[in-house]
């Protein structure tokens, strides 16, 4: 029995999502060139599914195509990551508002505990452990939102910022910062403070931002 060739759609999806998890995760500098050769041996498939996996990253605003010279992973401007924090500030701040009301003290206290948990170990907690607590954190308060459209934008937003977002955390003392940060706010969320809540968040966000300009500056 022949084995039937997977088609050419499936193998450049295959390749689009693998590649954009590596940009993500990065796996590659910025401004690094993606040659077409070398992710084709990389992901074994021929270079026209590489090809079409680009143009996708490319509209996802994580490649640069630049006509005969090749793809490059995208490097965000000092003023693209000022404007896009600028907008992610007021929409994670509207996510606290609008959450707020919402929120169980169970999953707030669960939070808690982990965070404290991770500010306990002290320099030996690590940026691996603290940045997936922080992302479900924001998720769970963007789901209580209750904001389809909300939902959207922000999880656009934040893959866009992703590839510098990881290199503020890695900044000295961000670890214990970003702990503490997100400790107040879900004190702040348990006294039912929504309007401080959402002060903190706005300051979190801001503080993030200026951790990646000391970085790109």
């Amino acid at each position: 029995m022949t084995t039937r060739a997977r088609p050419r759609t499936y193998l450049a999806d295959t390749v689009y999502a693998e590649l954009r998890r590596a940009i993500l995760d990065r796996e590659f500098d910025p401004g690094e060139p993606l040659t077409e050769l070398e992710l084709s041996h990389r992901f074994r498939v021929s270079r026209t599914p590489v090809r079409e996996a680009l143009a996708k990253l490319e509209r996802d605003h994580l490649v640069r195509v630049v006509p005969k010279k090749g793809a490059f992973v995208r490097t965000l401007s000092h003023d693209e990551i000022r404007d896009l924090y600028e907008v992610r500030e007021a929409l994670e701040g509207l996510a606290v508002r609008l959450a707020g009301p919402r929120l169980g003290r169970e999953d707030l206290e669960g939070f808690e505990t982990r965070f404290r948990e991770l500010r306990a170990r002290g320099p030996k907690a690590t940026a691996a452990e603290v940045r997936p607590l922080g992302e479900e954190f924001h998720r769970y308060l963007l789901k209580r939102a209750e904001n389809a459209k909300l939902a959207e934008v922000l999880e656009q937003m934040r893959e866009q910022v992703r590839p510098v977002w990881t290199m503020s955390i890695v900044a000295p003392r961000r670890v214990q910062a970003l702990v503490r940060e997100h400790l107040a706010i879900i004190d702040a969320l348990k006294r039912a403070d929504t309007r401080r809540a959402e002060r903190l968040m706005t300051r979190h966000i801001r503080r993030v931002r200026d951790a990646i300009f000391r970085l790109v500056d």
